[in-house]
């Protein structure tokens, strides 16, 4: 979905105003809210400040039947350069904040994960902290599952809040949601606002000692120096992604201004001007070499939103 509808503009912009503590704006450029900073404009940009809110937005945009896109922090997505046509509902810093209850916490979806994980570290909260350094909100962390060095978020969830998307309530537990490795099909469908979590109690200092680790390592291995959506593509079964794009001859290469990490060849950076259009045609690229060089077909997992000539 991407082409741009007809539809009353500043009459929905109006009826998202209205929802108590929600900021609005028209042709409001989504680049300014993605890692990658990068993305066209949204036709309307809605930033609720409450779960209530989220549902009332959602009820909205469901009667009026207009594409919606829900957005956290913005760290897996490439972002047409002609935007969105209908409504982005963001959740991210207006959606943010946690509360301790030991040896458990209740995480507002917009939460940035590192925030969150440092607290926890710093409250002697075990379970997430080698998940330290991985881009993006709670929320999208609960709906791929995040993780890495073994722990995954599906560990420590105790309970889901959200809506659907016409704006019913949803919550779930840890029992009821199949975690599966970079995907939750429970929640594709599910806007999320909250998370529950438990921990394990373990000596902070124990803690921040791997939190440190694990940052120096992300810090030795990963470019950080420019914008990136992280990881492009999933790990394939009996491989890894960026030891097959690097012996496929692609570290360094660029198309206009992104540009293949010469670091670590899974990430494509945007090195000062790149286009959505850019990074989507290293993307076919790789894709292509990778599959005739090694058989082997690479799976995305950075999210495409809006337009692209596929």
């Amino acid at each position: 979905m991407g082409k741009r509808i007809d539809f009353d503009v500043e009459r929905i912009a109006d009826q998202l105003a209205g929802v108590r503590g929600t900021q609005v704006k028209i042709n409001e450029m989504i680049a300014a809210y993605t890692s990658y900073k990068i993305g066209g404009p949204a036709a309307v940009w809605a930033a609720p400040t409450s779960e209530e809110g989220v549902g009332q937005g959602l009820s909205i945009v469901q009667e009026a039947g207009i594409p919606l896109f829900i957005m956290g922090l913005g760290s897996n997505l490439l972002v047409s350069d002609k935007g969105w046509p209908g409504v982005v509902l963001y959740l991210g810093a207006n959606l943010s904040g946690w509360r301790f209850d030991d040896p458990a916490a209740t995480v507002m979806a917009g939460t940035c994960l590192l925030d969150f994980i440092q607290s926890a570290v710093h409250q002697g909260f075990g379970g997430m902290e080698l998940m330290a350094g991985i881009p993006g909100s709670v929320g999208g962390a609960l709906r791929m599952n995040a993780g890495a060095f073994g722990q995954e978020i599906e560990q420590t969830t105790v309970t889901v809040k959200g809506f659907q998307l016409d704006g019913t309530p949803f919550e779930a537990g840890r029992n009821e949601i199949h975690f599966s490795y970079r995907r939750v099909p429970q929640l594709e469908h599910v806007v999320i606002t909250s998370g529950l979590f438990r921990f394990e109690k373990t000596a902070a200092a124990t803690l921040k000692q791997r939190m440190n680790d694990i940052l120096a390592l992300r810090a030795k291995k990963q470019p950080l120096n420019y914008p990136s959506c992280g990881s492009v593509f999933k790990r394939p079964a009996g491989y890894y992604a960026g030891a097959l794009i690097e012996e496929a001859g692609f570290k360094g290469e660029r198309v206009g201004g992104a540009m293949v990490s010469p670091k670590h060849a899974g990430f494509i950076l945007n090195t000062g001007n790149a286009k959505a259009a850019d990074v989507f045609t290293l993307i076919r690229k790789i894709e292509d070499r990778v599959w005739q060089r090694f058989g082997v077909k690479l799976e995305r997992e950075v999210k495409l939103i809006g337009e692209f000539d596929e």
